[in-house]
């Protein structure tokens, strides 16, 4: 595991994708403390100031195309777990890809690659966390660790656990049904209303489960069974 430490960069993504074209080997880790074009998912900016921890990994997963999309669950799961283990904070998931604390956004999961043919030649995955930002820093709906604990992080000790808890469970790849129960036991919707703003439509209804495929099954309005693979997921009960 080789960590390259940068005071500012334009995207940890990109930085780490570029690194993978070049042939960097698996498990380098590209961390910055501030990224001036941090982005999520849909080219949506992701506010990256100073006081976050905003890092990506190069990894070479052994999976087909179709099951890439268990990365950003699996590192979700491992993420929440580590962080719930140094704080004692109940972090908790919200689909498709939010690290969530209450009923705010902590931070986000990326995941970009490369393809060859049907196999994956390299994968990015970047994770974005407000560890300890005022609330003057953080963007709406959003809060950080130190909003909620009053205590300042080690951004390194974070970083470092977070990395073994996901390294540690990186096999788990090959498990698919495992991963998606852990992520569903320690979801935010599990099971409760929910509004999915889709690209061209809504659907309200209830949370039922999540599949394999990363898609979240819907019991509609009108007691209908929908599953959807992309959208922005709004909560709508407490």
């Amino acid at each position: 595991m080789k960590i390259l430490h940068y005071d500012r960069l334009e995207s940890t993504n990109t930085t780490a994708y570029r690194l993978a074209e070049e042939s960097a080997p698996e498990w380098t880790i590209v961390v910055a403390d501030v990224q001036t074009k941090g982005r999520g998912r849909g080219r949506n900016k992701w506010e990256s100031p100073k006081g976050g921890l905003w890092f990506s990994i190069v990894l070479k997963p052994k999976v087909s195309t179709p099951r890439l999309p268990l990365l950003q669950f699996l590192a979700a799961i491992a993420t929440r777990q580590a962080l719930e283990n140094e704080t004692g904070l109940s972090v908790r998931l919200k689909w498709p890809n939010d690290i969530v604390l209450g009923n705010a956004k902590l931070g986000g999961i990326l995941v970009e690659f490369k393809t060859i043919g049907e196999s994956v030649a390299f994968a990015i995955l970047g994770i974005g966390l407000n560890i300890n930002q005022s609330k003057s820093h953080l963007p709406p709906r959003a809060t950080s660790l130190r909003l909620v604990s009053g205590k300042q992080r080690d951004l390194r000790l974070l970083l470092r656990a977070i990395l073994d808890q996901i390294r540690s469970s990186y096999d788990e790849l090959d498990n698919p049904a495992n991963i998606m129960e852990d992520w569903w036991r320690n979801c935010v919707h599990r099971p409760t209303r929910v509004l999915v703003t889709l690209p061209k439509d809504t659907v309200t209804g209830i949370s039922r489960a999540i599949n394999e495929d990363g898609s979240l099954v819907i019991e509609t309005d009108d007691r209908k069974i929908r599953r959807v693979s992309e959208g922005s997921l709004t909560l709508l009960n407490d």
